[in-house]
């Protein structure tokens, strides 16, 4: 994967999961209010990182991506096991929430491709 594919793919992965979450948004306003605000501000934080992936911000851009896409994974198993603060343990799904999932997942190649040669210096 060259870098050019892999910062327009993460770019691409981490809006369409943002924008999923925007959609999802006003139904989490009226289960748990803060749920709602937490999507509107995952949405938010994808277009900030993908801007930053965009101008090659290879600290505050991809790991503003890798934090909100597994801080989401995170949330949605939680929300469906052991269940989040203020509201009851929801089912597994929809089909727009595993897409989600999927793109959160599928982020990390262009990231780890894309950061290589960054995450080699760190370790």
């Amino acid at each position: 994967m060259t870098v050019k594919l892999g910062k327009w793919m993460g770019m691409i992965v981490i809006l369409i999961s943002g924008l999923i979450h925007l959609f999802d948004a006003p139904g989490e306003f009226h289960e748990a209010p803060y749920m709602g605000i937490l999507f509107v501000i995952f949405f938010v934080g994808s277009i900030v990182s993908a801007i930053g992936i965009y101008r090659g911000e290879h600290v505050w851009g991809w790991l503003l991506g890798g934090a909100l896409a597994i801080g989401a994974v995170i949330g949605y198993l939680i929300s469906r096991t052991v269940g989040m603060p203020r509201m009851e343990i929801e089912d597994w799904g929809p089909p727009l929430a595993y897409l989600s999932i999927l793109l959160e997942l599928i982020y990390f190649l262009p990231f780890l491709a894309s950061n290589r040669i960054y995450l080699k210096r760190a370790l």
